[in-house]
């Protein structure tokens, strides 16, 4: 039965991969979150230390071209609900990753200690718990490329409607004194460009838009790639405590102790992970979660007060992103607690011990088992600010 089991879990978890768009193909099928690791480089988040300047330049140039003007200049008449829920958009993504880079020696202890994981499973252990963990490389690899370019597509869109709105709006025109309505990307004012009355400094306003926009989107994409990324390893690795238990009958009787004291230690250090992941996003999710409501709530009282208009597509997108952002914590954080916990039709690891040919075993190994059990059991995930689980 056991088994059995594994390889239904196995088979379940290692499907063809059937590519239904043209992606980069991933190079190295053993490595753990090399496309995501390559985008924080980027961002001077990873990798030499002297680039840590790279994100506080793009942080700065988020304060210089949209905190700024909003602080300084103020709104000329738009309603409160759009100001607010804008600005707690467009500070939801920087302001994460600002206290994400406050917890790099977290985060940096917490991927070496999953690529030495990652290695251990590769080299020492039977063929499917490998086979497993190159499938979920393949899968976080090749989600990220699709997101990425789902990300990059609705910041081509935000950019692009409000121009096309604009300038499709000025061309139709046909008496010169009748005024256009010039709809803006952020609802601000640009230092001293009069943006919303003269057409040229329009045409600079969307030149400059253009990379903030970008630079947002980014942002908002590598932050969102982190989270998701990191707890899906860790829910892996506890996925393949779970297999290695179950492997655990088929190991000869004399080497059966010595693979169950290796089990417990992987399984403290996959444990080790999770803290480190909870402390390193514990206080990046708490914000979240708030501003994300906050932002539900002023975006539908702007659509409720102001009808349909033509920023009204912008909003959605606004909308949109803030829903797949908050679903994903939570179904990410969801896989990670059930494999922590003892959750029917979950393979975690209590439940993998449980069905483990136990009486076979020595007394000495059946204790080691039930201490095993029983920490497995323990509630461990990753919290909102120490407050409840995501």
């Amino acid at each position: 039965m056991p088994s059995e089991r594994l390889r239904l879990i196995t088979s379940f978890e290692t499907p063809r991969d059937k590519r239904t768009m043209v992606l980069p193909k991933l190079k190295d099928e053993t490595a753990v979150m090399p496309f995501l690791l390559r985008i924080q480089t980027i961002a001077g988040l990873w990798g030499d230390r002297s680039q840590r300047y790279r994100f506080y330049l793009i942080f700065s140039y988020f304060c210089a071209m949209v905190v700024l003007p909003k602080v300084l200049f103020g709104y000329p008449d738009l309603e409160i609900a759009v100001r607010t829920a804008e600005l707690m958009f467009e500070s939801n993504a920087f302001f994460g990753m600002l206290m994400f880079s406050f917890q790099r020696d977290n985060y940096e202890r917490l991927v070496h200690q999953l690529q030495d994981l990652a290695a251990l499973v590769l080299q020492d252990l039977p063929t499917e718990l490998g086979e497993y963990l190159i499938s979920v490389n393949r899968r976080v690899d090749r989600f990220s490329k699709i997101y990425c370019c789902c990300h990059f597509s609705m910041a081509t869109f935000f950019w692009f409607m409000p121009v096309w709105t604009t300038y499709s709006a000025y061309f139709a025109v046909r008496n010169s004194t009748e005024p256009v309505e010039h709809v803006l990307h952020l609802e601000e004012e640009l230092y001293f460009l009069h943006i919303r009355t003269s057409m040229a400094h329009y045409t600079f306003y969307v030149a400059i838009m253009w990379p903030t926009i970008y630079t947002l989107g980014f942002t908002g994409g590598t932050k969102l790639l982190t989270i998701f990324s990191n707890v899906k390893y860790c829910s892996a690795m506890l996925k393949l405590v779970a297999l290695r238990i179950h492997c655990l009958a088929r190991v000869a009787q004399d080497r059966a102790e010595k693979e169950l004291n290796e089990i417990i230690s992987m399984h403290q250090r996959v444990l080790d992970c999770v803290f480190l992941l909870e402390t390193t996003f514990r206080w990046v999710f708490f914000v979240q979660f708030i501003q994300c409501t906050m932002i539900w709530c002023s975006l539908i009282l702007y659509i409720a007060v102001t009808g349909f208009s033509s920023t009204v597509a912008n909003v959605c997108v606004q909308i949109i992103l803030v829903t797949v952002e908050t679903y994903g914590y939570c179904y990410f954080g969801t896989d990670l607690t059930t494999e922590v916990l003892w959750i029917p039709y979950s393979y975690s690891v209590a439940l993998a011990i449980y069905d483990s040919e136990w009486y076979k075993f020595s007394i000495s190994m059946r204790r080691k088992l039930r201490l095993l059990l029983q920490r497995s059991q323990k509630p461990l995930g990753v919290t909102a600010g120490k407050f409840r689980f995501v």
